[in-house]
């Protein structure tokens, strides 16, 4: 299993460098990629992204990503790679190989590197500006509120807007909430589970069913990458370790690829409804999903990149500019009346535009 790690990377490490060695070797001799001489290696600019751990395939917030990257690729001519490592370590080797590479490039292809993982911050500070001295190439590190140092563009995507008007419309729904976080090291996940929370406690719509609002917030990990990916055991002894007073309950899973987990078992036992987390999602037991339109955030960076003024040093996309926010899903006949009567259009751009405000507050 080493070895083959091995030469994923390695081979990985041949192709960031879009050919620019004749031969790849592993530290055992054997030859992994050989270019053919007649070949006319392709000078298309060549993004490429690194990913938290077995992030590809979360269907959420890292397959809009690879989306964004792949709808740039085709509307620009551009060649892609997406890196999704099983482990911390083969990412930080992706990473690891990538400085190496552009340390030693010597063509002139253009390289967009995008770092898509929390659990990469120290390193990629520690080492951003090794990249300077290549003027072909760029960095672009996602979801961060604090500017790189050096070389290196970032963005960020505040998600309590969002949020804060998805727990205000919850009661509409449900008077009881289990709010899951994947940890609260996660600065992206914290303000989520905050935004909903505040949301929920003031919210302006008359409860469902009994009068008393009740939210419990439970997280999977203490470490800042960690609570992204969970055991269904791990996520159904959770479901099931709430006692409720009423019939209405509603799952709010703050938590990447573990939110699958999640709604599969809300489906499979129908306990609870739950709230889409990223991305839209369809079902019975899903009336609302809170959207991060990163896909939408990755091409205006790709476009910018591509543009003679180049990437901002840094920027941000929030509720206000209409890359994240609340998806109501059309009604199904059990959720028809609550929704109907207690969420009018009037009520909704008055949540709408309170959570505005109060995103601008808390990134103050």
């Amino acid at each position: 299993m080493r070895k083959l790690h091995e030469l994923t990377w390695m081979l990985a490490a041949t192709l960031i460098l879009s050919q620019a060695f004749l031969a790849s070797c592993t530290k055992d001799g054997d030859t992994i990629y050989q270019q053919d001489p007649d070949d006319q290696a392709s000078t298309a600019p060549l993004v490429t992204v690194i990913y938290d751990p077995n992030g590809v395939g979360d269907q959420s917030y890292n397959d809009l990503i690879y989306q964004g990257v792949e709808r740039a690729a085709r509307q620009y001519g551009l060649r892609t790679m997406q890196l999704s490592p099983t482990t911390k370590d083969e990412g930080l080797a992706y990473l690891q190989t990538m400085f190496q590479a552009m340390d030693h490039a010597e063509d002139t292809i253009r390289r967009l590197f995008i770092v898509a993982g929390a659990g990469y911050d120290d390193y990629l500070r520690r080492n951003n500006s090794r990249l300077e001295s290549n003027p072909y190439t760029d960095l672009l590190y996602l979801d961060t509120d604090k500017p790189l140092e050096g070389k290196g563009s970032t963005f960020y995507m505040p998600y309590y807007g969002a949020m804060y008007e998805a727990g205000a419309v919850s009661p509409a729904e449900a008077t009881e909430v289990l709010l899951i976080g994947a940890n609260p090291l996660a600065r992206t996940v914290a303000e989520a589970v905050q935004g909903f929370s505040d949301g929920f406690q003031s919210s302006p719509v008359a409860p469902v069913g009994q009068p008393e609002k009740k939210i419990v917030t439970a997280w999977l990990s203490g470490d800042v990458s960690g609570g992204f990916i969970v055991s269904d055991t791990t996520a159904m002894r959770l479901m099931q370790s709430q006692q409720w007073l009423g019939d209405h309950h509603l799952l709010v899973p703050v938590c990447g690829g573990s939110a699958t987990s999640f709604r599969r078992f809300c489906e499979m036992l129908g306990t609870y409804y739950y709230a889409g987390i990223d991305c839209t999602v369809v079902s019975a037991y899903c009336n609302f999903s809170i959207v991060k339109y990163i896909d939408r955030a990755i091409l205006q960076c790709v476009e910018q990149w591509l543009s003679p003024a180049g990437m901002p040093k840094h920027q941000t996309f929030g509720l206000a500019d209409g890359y994240t926010g609340v998806v109501i899903h059309p009604y199904t006949d059990e959720s028809k009346n609550s929704f109907a009567e207690l969420l009018s259009d009037d009520l909704r751009q008055e949540i709408h535009q309170e959570a505005i405000r109060k995103e601008a507050e808390y990134e103050k």
